[in-house]
């Protein structure tokens, strides 16, 4: 592995990879290299391979290319000085080229890089030459701008060879079919086309849609300045006068979450089309519910320490009252359900849905993008239909948990990196009325179903706390006020 050092180093520092502690460990046993077309001058990739200890495989793509760019840290590997392709101006144009007008490329192992078009291959090949630049902060998720701002081509780093479709080329690509508005117009694909007939995800074309961001740091920016002002003008409560164009955001929010339920509920085929819930799918949801309830009482006792007091006092007020809590709060609404005739739906759904993912274009039109789902989930578990309300609840804790929990934390954080419980308490007193009305009015003009929505709400949040607990532990307490807030388990002055 000596001789490998400098490689491990160099992928160990790209945003990308998601084996570093692997890596720190000293459980990457080698790294196997394919042979793509890069030698000969041409701007492609790397095809990697990691064999890591007592775990799969993990497949990557690096773009690199011969060749040294002012300012940029070179790699020493084969004898040649290598950098991040993608940094080329001629990336794309030498990627589509190779693959549109051929085809496809072929790689070592008698593997394929194929482009495959939508619709309208005309555009894309009047685009072939363009040059390309990385994304800075354009649009969110995606990795070169190419042409005029026209284009925008997201290429995968870490990519999984699979005989299931890709659940993100699978969802936009149907997605466009019900001719959806909420997302950016996609042009194709590329995907790599193994000798067993297995496929890996490679990069999604799509339009570049010029905006202000995402709604997550608008929304954070905003509300913090909000904020702020108020407290420095001694104010209790914000004027709904300076939210005016925030509520009108989610309002709009609201709106095109529907149309994309809507154009989800309208999907065919035997494994997109919505089936109704039978009562044997709300007793197993029901036990798989209560089993991960009673993991999360284990997981928030076991760091209630963690808690600062201010949380700490509610979560306490939680624990020592969990069935009355808890399993009340499951039993009143499945109780609910099972008495309606019909019991709702089940659908395919985004699967990661959150202010992060709606881009706010410059002409205030909103898009979602990466309907890839939860990228830590096995494309099994991203391709199972959940009921209606999965995505509305998943962006309701992002609104009314994630974004509220960020303002007040921002707020009551002082220079030693402590919160302030008083500023945390009076910061949320000024905040929370306001995420109400902000949440409410994405709620409005959808077609909610109340009882569900409630259990999936609950269930997201228990979800998040394992998640954070195992990635973000310093974000653990977003979830866990989220789920106070929803129990309605109040601060304890």
């Amino acid at each position: 592995m000596k001789k490998q050092t400098a490689l491990l180093n160099y992928i160990y520092n790209q945003r990308w990879c998601n084996f570093k502690e692997d890596i720190t460990n000293g459980n990457v046993e080698n790294i196997v290299l394919e042979d793509v077309p890069f030698d000969n001058g041409d701007k492609f990739f790397i095809l990697g391979q990691a064999e890591i200890k007592n775990k799969d495989s993990v497949f990557f793509i690096m773009p690199l290319a011969k060749g040294v760019i002012e300012n940029e840290i070179s790699l020493k590997y084969k004898k040649f000085d290598v950098y991040d392709a993608l940094k080329s101006f001629d990336y794309w144009a030498s990627l589509m080229n190779a693959t549109c007008l051929n085809n496809s490329l072929t790689i070592s192992e008698g593997s394929s890089l194929i482009y495959q078009s939508w619709f309208d291959l005309d555009f894309i090949t009047n685009h072939l030459n363009d040059n390309s630049r990385p994304l800075n902060a354009e649009q969110s998720n995606t990795t070169l701008i190419v042409g005029n701002n026209t284009i925008a081509f997201k290429q995968q780093r870490l990519i999984e060879f699979s005989s299931i479709p890709n659940p993100e080329v699978e969802m936009n690509y149907n997605l466009m079919k019900a001719k959806c508005s909420v997302m950016p117009k996609t042009y194709g694909h590329l995907f790599l086309l193994s000798q067993k007939g297995e496929s890996a995800f490679v990069g999604i074309v799509q339009e570049f849609i010029p905006n202000k961001g995402d709604l997550w740091s608008i929304m954070q920016k905003q509300l913090f300045d909000i904020l702020k002002k108020s407290v420095k003008n001694n104010e209790s409560k914000i004027l709904l006068k300076e939210i005016k164009d925030l509520r009108k955001i989610m309002k709009n929010l609201g709106l095109k979450t529907s149309e994309m339920l809507k154009c989800l509920s309208s999907f065919k085929g035997e494994d997109l089309a919505p089936q109704n819930i039978t009562v044997k799918y709300v007793k197993e949801y029901s036990d798989k519910l209560k089993n991960q309830i009673e993991n999360a009482k284990i997981t928030l006792s076991k760091n209630i320490d963690s808690f600062s007091d201010v949380i700490k006092n509610r979560l306490a007020i939680l624990l020592d009252n969990w069935e009355k809590y808890t399993n009340a709060f499951i039993k009143t609404n499945l109780s609910k359900i099972m008495k309606r005739k019909r019991k709702g739906k089940l659908m395919r759904v985004h699967g990661d849905f959150h202010l992060g993912q709606v881009i706010l274009s410059d002409k205030g039109e909103l898009k979602f993008i990466d309907f890839s789902g939860e990228p830590n989930l096995s494309f099994e578990k991203r391709r199972e239909k959940h009921p209606f309300m999965y995505d509305v609840a998943s962006m309701y804790c992002s609104i009314n948990g994630y974004l509220e929990a960020s303002v007040i934390t921002k707020y009551a954080t002082d220079d030693n990196d402590e919160i302030r419980s008083e500023k945390l308490l009076s910061a949320y007193e000024i905040i929370h009325p306001i995420i109400e009305k902000l949440t409410a009015d994405f709620l409005k003009n959808q077609n909610i179903d109340k009882e569900w929505l409630n259990l999936e709400i609950l269930r997201r949040n228990f979800y998040e706390i394992d998640y954070e607990l195992a990635y973000r532990p310093k974000m653990l307490s977003v979830p866990v006020l989220n789920l106070l807030n929803l129990l309605n388990i109040g601060y304890d002055k």
